[in-house]
């Protein structure tokens, strides 16, 4: 086994101006690989409040003080930074550079709320070893112990990373996050090659390269509310008004949603629609001081919606209700692809899904194409186990105990 912490080269300063930025960028563009890695608190805040940015090729690693480029402005405009750290920035969105991440979404999301920008190509290494049969949602470290056999440092996951200088003990651990990011990209794309599932795993990384996701969505969350509750002609326009309104207040104050007015408390104020200050006291859950700083705010917002008559309150979807028999096929089926995805060192995950099972129970599935045409497996997928599957809705393929296994057996 290699020792690959011997040939990592650990830069030992904290990077902050824009002539070191510069430096860095400059050596990271003729790479084709790097991999990078974001330390953030977030716990009192609505946005992540990125901290330290640490970036690695195969042979070194650097940290960079991302504070020292944030600008004093409202955490909601992401242009609001120093612009000393756009030669980085650029490398993170250079088509020809492959950026190495774990667990994508958070950094990704730091990214763009702190600087507008998010990085890709990615490669997600929880994604793909997901797809090379590690698991799902499987962590940095245990990941690196059974690919490389090398321990993680843990113990710092609640760290307060704004502290300056920054202590050596967490130098050291940020250091050890992306040290070994590159390789394990490496090593991971070079599994994925023989499985045939590179180009799988690309796509399933680069969903959280879509910028759209970190920005206000007043209306996509309005419907996901509107599930849990049900809300007439009047209600609705109210409720887009008041989740507009917080979501707002929120990224103004960069405060959790939870701490200026629950989702249940946006629900019960369009339900009802109070008419003055007195009533909309009567509210728990609304905060007190919110409520003297945006009370009017909070009525005005529910008086606009009465003019609002031409929105329609969306339809939520019926969702199938399985029957008993339905319920005992879908818990062999669910067997029975568990057994299929250690065969093919495969999380079950990206084979079927729950919402998938009922599909396949309800149509007449005779052939590959069938599985794709109704949903119930993608391509990638149907490759896999689509055959498989079609001989065991059909009862030419069963399971049985043998030893301590459980085991797939033809039965005709």
């Amino acid at each position: 086994m290699v020792d690959l912490r011997r040939l990592m080269n650990k830069h030992k300063d904290l990077i902050f101006t824009a002539e070191a930025i510069s430096e860095l960028a400059s050596h990271l563009r003729t790479q084709e690989i790097i991999a990078f890695d974001t330390e953030f608190i977030r716990e009192t805040t609505f946005f992540p409040g990125v901290e330290v940015i640490q970036v690695a090729t195969a042979s070194d690693s650097w940290l960079v003080d991302a504070r020292s480029f944030k600008k004093n402005h409202p955490a909601s405009q992401v242009d609001a930074f120093d612009r000393g750290i756009q030669p980085l920035l650029d490398v993170f969105t250079d088509t020809k550079i492959l950026k190495i991440l774990h667990a994508a979404q958070g950094d990704q999301e730091c990214l763009y709320t702190s600087f507008g920008v998010v990085a890709s190509p990615s490669l997600d290494t929880a994604v793909a070893a997901s797809l090379c049969g590690y698991g799902e949602g499987i962590g940095l470290g245990k990941l690196l112990k059974l690919v490389f056999d090398v321990d993680l440092a843990k113990g710092h996951a609640r760290t307060n990373w704004s502290v300056r200088p920054l202590p050596q003990q967490l130098m050291d651990y940020a250091h050890a996050d992306v040290e070994y990011l590159v390789a394990l990209g490496q090593k991971l794309m070079e599994k994925l090659d023989q499985l045939g599932r590179k180009s799988w795993a690309l796509e399933v990384s680069a969903k959280w390269e879509n910028a759209a996701l970190y920005q206000m969505d007043v209306e996509g969350i309005a419907q996901k509310l509107v599930r849990g509750g049900r809300l007439d002609k009047k209600s609705y326009p109210a409720l887009i008004n008041l989740v507009r309104w917080r979501e707002e207040r929120v990224r103004q104050l960069n405060l959790p949603r939870r701490w200026v007015a629950d989702d249940h408390v946006l629900l019960d104020l369009a339900h009802v629609r109070p008419k003055d200050l007195e009533h909309l006291g009567a509210f728990r859950g609304l905060n007190k001081g919110e409520l003297k700083n945006s009370g009017e705010a909070i009525l005005e917002a529910i008086r606009t919606a009465a003019d609002k008559t031409d929105i329609q309150v969306p339809k939520v979807p019926r969702v199938p209700t399985p029957t008993a028999d339905e319920m005992q096929a879908f818990e062999l089926i669910r067997c029975y692809v568990s057994v299929l995805a250690e065969k093919h060192r495969i999380s079950a995950k990206h084979l079927l899904t729950t919402q998938q099972l009922l599909p396949l129970l309800r149509h007449e599935v005779q052939t590959v194409e069938d599985l794709i045409t109704h949903g119930i497996l993608g391509p990638e997928a149907a490759t896999l186990i689509g055959v498989d599957l079609i001989a065991m809705v059909h009862g030419k393929r069963g399971l049985r105990v043998k030893g301590n296994q459980v085991e797939i057996f033809v039965t005709e």
